[in-house]
């Protein structure tokens, strides 16, 4: 009896073994088909909105709205990549304001952040670190050890910087003094710099009678007058004034990039012998005054023929101060007031507020405060030369001054230069080099010049007395003819 009890216990158990094995299987069976599912690969994951992995400080390089793209530079590869964008990124300002991607410009130093394998934007962001400096005209981008000079500061400047004109990228070489930029950067390294305003070309047609005088094309320019010169004149309108001797006449001219204006002077009516007394006042009272290189007596009105005079000014314990004036009107009075001297700073940082005072009742007479670079000043250096190679057969103007047509050499001279590069049926070129007193030769081969295309380019004049023309063919500038009229008034002009 005890022995079959101890075999029914025995079948129970091995049932109920039994029993346990399969719900735990069928569990396991069913735990498996689960995850099989989950690990199914659809071909679709989402992504939640403003993620990223990757990110970077770079500067916009232009703005594709067709293709919803963005082009990028990174400062420290100086490489390009394109990103793209929806409707999903997220675009602020510096102080975290809305934007939009179309206001993003060429230039812009950005925070991007974005998915690296999409390549897609999460956020794009002006950098918060980043400084603009807009529409500069103090610049010198020809420093020691690859750096620049923005005013009285100093900054780094890396050979891959962006250097936009007209949305297309170009070299540090093709700005030139008289062009307007806008400059970004990060701490004391920049990024970007970017053409705003910038320049085309002036020359003088049947100017013989005007040669040895002054021109003066609005408060961008005043030179001497030397044969068969090519001035590089920033963009916009303005009234040229030319003298000499008595000789005088304006005119009105639009200057566009890149393009050249012929302005005839073959016409000009002679009003010789005219003078006015001028009478100076000068702070402090000692100083020694010259004009044109000679001294004069500010104790009484000085006579002076109409034109352009340099005036100079000389004072123990003070800064010597050069400046231009035009005399246009019989009776006029001009002040000076030296700075005194201080040894740790740049006299060029050091701007006089002179003024002119006119005491005829019947002319105008202004103050201009142009910081215009005279091109007439050059430190020469010993005996070196400077050799342009190419492109060959092309007209080579050093400082809008003509030296002859390429393979050509000039004299080597410490500074900043601009040359430019003309051909008929071409289009006008400069470039800005830098020469440093290193004691060596030095040689420039610059790209060919790009063929005119063949539309005509056109001028107006506002002036009533004079007729603008236009060549027949792309290959000949914009024809003015001189107004004339006798220049009336005096002015001070530059440092």
């Amino acid at each position: 009896m005890h022995k079959r009890v101890s075999q029914a216990v025995t079948v129970i158990m091995i049932m109920a073994m039994l029993i346990m094995g399969c719900a735990s299987e069928a569990s396991n069976i069913g735990l498996a088909k689960d995850k099989e599912r989950s690990a199914v690969d659809t071909g679709f994951s989402v992504t939640a909105v403003g993620s990223y992995d990757s990110a970077d400080t770079a500067v916009v390089m232009s703005v594709d709205m067709d293709n919803s793209s963005v082009t990028f530079m990174n400062m420290d590869t100086g490489k390009q990549y394109t990103l793209y964008y929806n409707g999903t990124t997220y675009v602020t300002d510096k102080h975290d304001g809305p934007m939009t991607v179309s206001q993003l410009k060429a230039g812009d130093v950005v925070d991007v952040n974005f998915l690296k394998g999409k390549r897609q934007i999460a956020s794009i962001q002006l950098a918060p670190d980043a400084w603009v400096y807009d529409n500069v005209e103090n610049y010198d981008l020809g420093g020691i050890n690859k750096t620049a000079s923005i005013g009285a500061s100093t900054y780094s400047l890396p050979e891959n910087v962006v250097v936009l004109s007209g949305g297309r990228r170009t070299e540090i070489m093709d700005v030139v003094a008289q062009d307007v930029v806008t400059i970004s950067g990060v701490d004391h390294k920049i990024y970007s710099i970017n053409v705003e305003k910038g320049h085309g070309y002036l020359r003088l047609k049947n100017d013989q009678a005007l040669i040895g005088g002054w021109i003066e094309v609005g408060s961008s320019v005043i030179r001497e007058i030397t044969e068969d010169m090519l001035l590089v004149v920033p963009e916009g309108s303005y009234q040229v004034l030319l003298s000499n001797d008595g000789i005088s006449c304006t005119k009105e001219v639009v200057i566009e990039r890149d393009k050249e204006v012929v302005l005839d002077v073959g016409d000009v009516e002679i009003a010789r012998d005219k003078t006015g007394r001028i009478l100076f006042s000068v702070t402090p009272q000692d100083a020694v005054v010259t004009v044109d290189g000679k001294q004069i007596d500010t104790e009484k009105a000085v006579e002076l023929p109409y034109g352009i005079h340099q005036v100079h000014l000389e004072a123990e314990g003070y800064d010597s101060l050069t400046k231009y004036i035009q005399v246009g009107s019989e009776n006029a009075s001009i002040s000076f007031t030296l700075e005194k001297s201080k040894e740790e700073e740049d006299a060029s940082d050091t701007i006089s507020q002179n003024s002119i005072e006119n005491q005829s009742a019947n002319t105008d007479t202004t103050a201009d405060n142009a910081s215009t670079i005279s091109e007439n000043t050059i430190t020469a250096s010993s005996g070196n030369k400077v050799y342009i190679d190419a492109p060959k057969n092309v007209e080579v103007y050093l400082d809008s001054n003509y030296v002859g047509i390429a393979p050509v050499s000039f004299k080597k001279s410490v500074g900043s230069h601009t040359i430019t590069l003309r051909k008929s049926g071409y289009k006008t070129k400069s470039y800005t080099i830098y020469l440093y007193n290193d004691g060596e030769d030095i040689t420039y081969s610059f790209t060919d010049l790009e063929k005119e295309s063949d539309t005509v380019s056109s001028n107006s004049s506002s002036s009533g007395s004079t007729s603008t023309t236009t060549s027949d063919t792309a290959d000949e500038p914009t024809e003015i003819e001189a107004d004339d009229t006798v220049s009336g008034n005096t002015r001070y002009l530059f440092e």
